[in-house]
């Protein structure tokens, strides 16, 4: 169709068949900035025709109006949302479930249950789990572990550890005689019975002790446990009951062979009990018919003990 032809060389610059030059040169504007005529051929014959490109409505759309569809369902998911968890009777409180593994917390179980009866009703996703773990601790001081769970879609879970059983406890009164059994923290866990397998403690008081706070405290308890165990590793012999007197703050152990040591509670037990495996020497307590030995007096040694035969 279109025949070729030779091109002038020009050493400045040069010339190819099928494309407008590639030097500002080749262009000539007159005055007025209008382009006239290149010096080589154009490549219009070798265009190819381009398809139309219609675009999609979806492209039309400005974005700001996508922006705001966007919100606006967002905004309409967060409402149902709210709506189906915040304000929907299925998720009410409506069960309060106590877990315990302590035989002898059914009282207390009972007692949580009610008192967490106010949360009934409540949507179970605003109930603060803290608030009632304090309010519970706050009331129930004998409890050493507790947890909270919310179990959707209406449970509220109580799990709950008592202070162990530490020890028996009789209340001598004038007026009567109460049993005990008390955690490691001097709280009552128990009320007419007693455990065989723990030690017994006996304290005589003008008055009832009051059963809602400890009835002893955990240093004396302490104190008590630790020196029975104490003599029965250093001297091989059982302690059946203790005695514990409140106003000189004494401990007496009566042992397997019913006679009493004599411990001052407000001193170590310990040196006071090396001073008689020291006197063992002279003292035979195996064998001995003794009443008690008294510990508790300190002499210039440090090393005095008095004892009393039957």
């Amino acid at each position: 169709m279109f025949k070729k032809r030779k091109l002038s060389i020009n050493k400045k610059r040069s010339l190819h068949y099928g494309r407008s030059p590639s030097q500002s040169p080749s262009v000539i504007r007159s005055r007025n900035k209008k382009i006239l005529r290149t010096v080589g051929p154009t490549n219009f014959h070798t265009r190819k025709n381009k398809k139309p490109v219609v675009k999609s409505l979806r492209e039309r759309i400005p974005k700001r109006i996508k922006l705001i569809t966007k919100v606006a369902i967002a905004t309409i998911l967060v409402v149902a949302f709210v709506r189906t968890f915040f304000f929907s009777s299925y998720f009410l409180v409506e069960n309060i479930v106590i877990e315990s593994e302590d035989q002898t917390a059914t009282q207390i179980s009972n007692n949580i249950i009610s008192d967490l009866r106010e949360y009934k009703g409540e949507n179970i996703f605003g109930i603060d789990e803290p608030e009632i773990i304090e309010k519970i601790q706050t009331k129930y001081p004998e409890i050493e572990a507790l947890k909270i769970d919310t179990d959707w879609p209406d449970t509220i879970t109580v799990s709950f550890q008592q202070f162990p059983p530490a020890a028996n406890i009789t209340n001598l009164t004038e007026e009567s005689n109460k049993k005990f059994i008390v955690n490691t923290v001097g709280y009552i866990i128990a009320q007419d019975i007693d455990n065989p397998l723990l030690p017994y403690i006996k304290i005589k008081s003008e008055t009832q002790f009051n059963t809602e706070a400890p009835i002893i405290s955990p240093k004396t308890l302490e104190y008590i446990l630790g020196s029975i165990n104490y003599f029965k590793e250093k001297f091989g012999m059982a302690i059946i009951e203790t005695e514990y007197k409140l106003t000189p703050r004494e401990v007496h152990l009566r042992t397997e062979r019913y006679f009493y040591i004599w411990l001052d509670a407000q001193k170590p037990y310990e040196n006071q009990l090396k001073k008689l495996k020291k006197a063992l020497v002279k003292l035979d307590i195996y064998n001995e018919n003794l009443e008690y030995i008294d510990l508790r007096i300190t002499g210039e040694s440090g090393e005095k003990i008095i004892y009393k035969r039957k």
